[in-house]
């Protein structure tokens, strides 16, 4: 698939396979952010609490709420006025008293207390939806639930399962349903609320240390997306280092230094043994950092245009999980030498070996 290509539904199907087995490594214990206790009538209730807003508050609120109202029976004999004042701060009290009140009762009085396994028994509750309908058959029963939360549409848009930025939960739903296997359903959309909130928010991700980051589409908060590229795209890349060095003037080498640079000059035209960690805009390669397997020698040039976006670091945070900065040579043009000034390990007034590092400085052609 080239970049810019929608996925076929192999191939989304694939990339959801890759990413339920990287987030299971992540995140191997897949629970729900609801202390719910294994209580059915108690995560029906904290379900429709959560609506705008936090599981933390929705936990914080239900152990006092919990406490004064232990049982479905309690909660359904209660003052409207007691459940207000005890759920205030979750907001849209007024609505969600009245629905987690009616919600017991007729979970008391039709259902003997047990919580049914079926989405069309749960959408007669008060309050409750196919998000609340799906948490509670994935959670208490294990059966096959997509809960197309904010997290969830949030990131499988961004994954390329569909439009990034689609606000459709139903939508969401019925393609995610599709694209993963039911045994992972359920487990999978706790561990997309963990991701979510520790790598791909709605702002601010952190989309070069992410763990799904070969697997994303987003390019992320600022149009820019960084990633360990494919060898499909070296031509790209090689495309941006030739254009960029072209204005730059090679320094000079001492004699013996000439033939090894031509060597490496050479093999990187060849594509031999090369790894690219790019950035990329809208699908275009802007930024690149190579780095040459067996000695170690990286490149690093980014489209002039883009030289003040950070891209020369965050590459290089990238490609440092799988270098050591201690064993490899750094030819930094443009712009490279000042972002690696920045991260300490080098000036930029002469050639240095700073903690194993070479850079080679270079100035612009005279014009």
């Amino acid at each position: 698939m080239k970049k810019g290509q929608a996925l076929t539904k192999a191939e989304k199907r694939e990339r959801m396979k890759r990413v339920v087995e990287k987030l299971k490594a992540v995140y191997p214990k897949a629970l729900c952010s609801l202390e719910y206790e294994g209580d059915g009538w108690k995560l029906l209730v904290m379900g429709r609490l959560s609506a705008q807003c936090t599981d933390e508050r929705v936990n914080l609120v239900c152990r006092e709420l919990f406490r004064q109202l232990p049982t479905a029976e309690a909660m359904a004999n209660a003052p409207l006025e007691q459940i207000e004042e005890l759920i205030k701060s979750c907001g849209l009290y007024k609505m969600k008293a009245k629905n987690i009140r009616d919600a017991s009762l007729r979970l008391v009085r039709d259902y003997g207390g047990v919580v049914p396994a079926s989405m069309e028994e749960l959408l007669k509750f008060e309050g409750v939806g196919r998000k609340i309908a799906n948490l509670l058959l994935g959670d208490l029963y294990h059966l096959p639930a997509i809960v197309a939360d904010t997290h969830c549409m949030r990131i499988c848009g961004r994954l390329g399962m569909y439009k990034a930025g689609e606000k459709n939960p139903l939508k969401t739903e019925k393609i995610m349903s599709e694209l993963v296997e039911p045994s992972e359903q359920s487990d999978l959309c706790h561990r997309l609320v963990l991701f979510g909130r520790e790598y791909c928010k709605a702002q601010g991700s952190r989309c070069d240390e992410c763990p799904l980051n070969t697997d994303c589409s987003f390019e992320g908060n600022d149009g820019i997306r960084f990633q360990r590229l494919t060898k499909d795209r070296n031509g790209e890349c090689l495309d941006l280092v030739w254009s960029v060095f072209s204005v730059f003037e090679v320094p000079d080498f001492p004699e013996e230094g000439v033939l090894e640079y031509k060597r490496i000059i050479e093999q990187t035209k060849r594509q031999e043994n090369i790894v690219f960690y790019g950035a990329t805009h809208r699908g275009r390669v802007v930024g690149v950092m190579g780095m040459r397997e067996g000695n170690h020698i990286g490149y690093f040039y980014v489209n002039p245009q883009y030289h003040r976006r950070g891209i020369g670091k965050r590459l290089f945070a990238l490609m440092r999980k799988d270098y050591c900065v201690q064993e490899f040579t750094v030819n930094a043009c443009p712009y490279g030498v000042p972002v690696y000034e920045r991260l300490g390990f080098v000036k930029t007034d002469t050639q240095q070996n700073v903690n194993g590092v070479i850079f080679i400085p270079m100035k612009f052609k005279e014009s």
